[in-house]
C-alpha cells in the first residue's frame, strides 16, 4: 500500500510538472516535423463558439497537438507499441486517424501568399471560418461557400504492417459507393451529351499484396467497384484501372511508406483510361525518367513504424516531353510553375508534392502546344497528380480542379459554369477509393455543381 500511494505521487507530480511546463510554454509549434502536418491552432474564444460546444472541443485539440514534448512521447509511444506487438515478427496492425489533403485555415479566396500550399498535403483540422478577407469577396453568398464542408472531420483508418510495406485496409461501405454514383450521375444530367464524362477509380494496395493469412479483414474493392459500375448513369464511362494494376501487381506500382500509387501505377491506369476514350497510350519509353530519391510518406507519418522507416521508398517521375505552360491560380493570383516541381525532391517526406506542384490551388490549367481542340478537366484528389502528366500529349488544354480547394465564390462559377466557359469537352473524375468510401469527401465533389 505504501509503495502505491509513493507511485501515486510521483505520477502526479510528474503530471503536475508537465501540466505547468506546457502553460508556461508560450512558443507553441505550428507543425509538426515528426508527423509532416500542420498542428491546430489556438481557437478565437467566442461566447457562441462557447455555447455551441466547438469551442471547448476545438482547444482540447490545440492542447494535445502542442504539448510539451508532443514528439519525444509520440515516438515514447511508438517504441512501446512496437515492443508489445502481437501479430508475429515484421507484422503490425496500427490503427491511426485519417486526414485528407486540406487548404490552410484560410480559404482559398485569399492570396496566395496566405494559401501555404506547401503544407496543403497534409492540414487536416480546419473549419474553413471565413477570415475578413473572405468576406470582404463582393459575391452574395460567399460567406455561405466559404463556410461549405470540406469533409474535414477525424476518420478512423487501419493499415497492415508487413515486412516493411504498409497497406491500407479497405471496410466497403454501400450506402457511401451509392453516394458516389449518385453524385456523378447528377453531373451527367447537369452537363448533358455535350461533355463525355469518365470515371476512374484508384484502388488501395490492399487487394495486390499477398495477404492470405489476413485476407478476411479487408473487403474486396473488386466487389465495390462492381456494385459501383452498375449505378453509373450509362453515359459515364467506367474506367477500369483495378485489372491493369492487378496484372503488374509484382511491379512497384505502390509505395511502401505512402498510400498513394507510384508514376509507374499511375502509367498503368492512363493507359487504361486511353483504351477507354479510343486512343492508343505512348509507350512509357518515350519519356525521361527523373529519380527524385528516398521518400518517407503518408502511411509512415501516420504510423510512425520503425519496419517503414527502415525501408524508404523510391520516387521517380516521368518528366513530360510536349512542350506546356502550367499555370495555379490561388483564389485570383496566377503562379506559372512546372508540372513536376523540383523544389520538393529534397524533402524526404514531401517528395509527393513534386507532382502538380502539390495541385493544391482554387483551379489550375495546363496548356499544350497539341493544336487538337480536345479541352479535360480532371476532378481529383492526390491520386490523380500523378496521372495528369502523362495526358499532356492528348489535350490542348487540362483543366483541374479539386473540390476541396475550388471556390465559386472566387470563379464566380459553379463547375458546370465553369465547363461551358471554358469550352471542356471531356471531365475525367479520379478519386481513390478510401475517398469514395468517405462521404464528407463526396459531399464537397457534390457542392461543385452548385445551386
Amino acid at each position: 500500500m505504501k509503495r502505491f500511494k509513493i507511485d501515486t505521487i510521483l505520477f502526479i507530480i510528474i503530471i503536475s510538472i508537465l501540466g505547468i511546463s506546457n502553460l508556461l510554454n508560450f512558443d507553441k509549434p505550428s507543425i509538426s516535423k515528426l508527423e509532416n502536418r500542420a498542428l491546430k491552432r489556438k481557437p478565437q474564444f467566442s461566447l457562441a463558439e462557447l455555447f455551441r460546444g466547438s469551442y471547448l472541443k476545438d482547444f482540447e485539440e490545440y492542447y494535445s497537438d502542442t504539448f510539451i514534448l508532443r514528439d519525444n512521447l509520440l515516438k515514447i509511444n511508438r517504441d512501446l507499441r512496437y515492443a508489445v506487438e502481437f501479430l508475429g515478427s515484421d507484422i503490425s496492425l496500427v490503427t491511426a486517424y485519417e486526414d485528407i489533403q486540406m487548404p490552410d485555415k484560410k480559404s482559398a479566396a485569399e492570396k496566395a501568399e496566405v494559401l501555404h500550399p506547401e503544407t496543403a498535403q497534409s492540414i487536416s483540422d480546419g473549419k474553413n471560418t471565413p477570415s475578413q478577407t473572405e468576406s470582404s469577396i463582393p459575391e452574395p453568398k460567399a460567406e455561405e461557400e466559404l463556410n461549405k464542408d470540406f469533409g474535414d472531420g477525424k476518420d478512423v483508418g487501419y493499415w497492415l504492417v508487413v515486412d516493411g510495406k504498409a497497406v491500407q485496409l479497405f471496410k466497403f461501405n454501400k450506402e457511401n459507393f451509392e453516394y458516389y454514383s449518385q453524385v456523378l450521375n447528377k453531373f451527367s444530367e447537369k452537363l448533358g451529351s455535350d461533355v463525355k464524362i469518365y470515371s476512374m477509380i484508384p484502388p488501395t494496395a490492399a487487394n495486390f499484396m499477398i495477404l492470405k493469412r489476413y485476407k478476411g479483414i479487408t473487403d474486396s474493392q473488386n466487389d465495390a467497384l462492381a456494385f459501383l459500375k452498375s449505378k453509373l448513369d450509362k453515359n459515364i464511362s467506367f474506367v477500369n484501372v483495378y485489372d491493369p494494376l492487378n496484372e503488374h501487381k509484382e511491379e512497384y506500382i505502390y509505395f511502401r511508406t505512402d498510400h498513394h500509387w507510384t508514376a509507374l501505377g499511375a502509367y498503368y491506369a492512363y493507359a487504361s483510361f486511353m483504351k477507354a476514350t479510343g486512343e492508343e497510350p505512348i509507350a512509357l519509353e518515350q519519356y525521361e525518367s527523373i529519380n527524385l530519391g528516398d521518400y518517407l510518406g503518408s502511411s509512415y507519418t501516420k504510423t510512425l513504424d520503425k519496419s517503414l522507416e527502415k525501408n524508404p521508398d523510391n520516387v521517380v517521375a516521368y518528366k513530360p516531353f510536349t512542350d506546356n505552360e502550367y499555370f495555379m491560380y490561388y483564389g485570383t493570383d496566377e503562379k506559372k510553375t512546372d508540372i513536376i516541381d523540383m523544389k520538393y525532391a529534397d524533402d524526404i517526406k514531401n517528395k509527393y508534392l513534386a507532382f502538380m506542384s502539390t495541385g493544391g490551388a482554387t483551379w489550375s490549367v495546363v496548356k499544350t502546344d497539341v493544336n487538337n481542340g480536345k479541352k479535360i478537366m480532371v476532378v481529383k484528389d492526390s491520386f490523380g497528380n500523378v496521372l495528369i502528366p502523362f495526358l499532356l500529349p492528348h489535350y490542348e488544354e487540362i483543366y483541374v480542379v479539386d473540390a476541396r480547394f475550388y471556390s465559386k465564390s472566387v470563379t464566380g462559377k459553379n463547375i458546370v459554369q465553369f465547363i461551358e466557359d471554358k469550352g471542356i469537352n471531356e471531365l475525367l473524375f479520379v478519386i481513390y477509393m478510401e475517398d469514395v468510401n468517405w462521404h464528407k469527401f463526396m459531399q464537397g465533389v457534390e457542392n461543385l455543381l452548385g445551386s
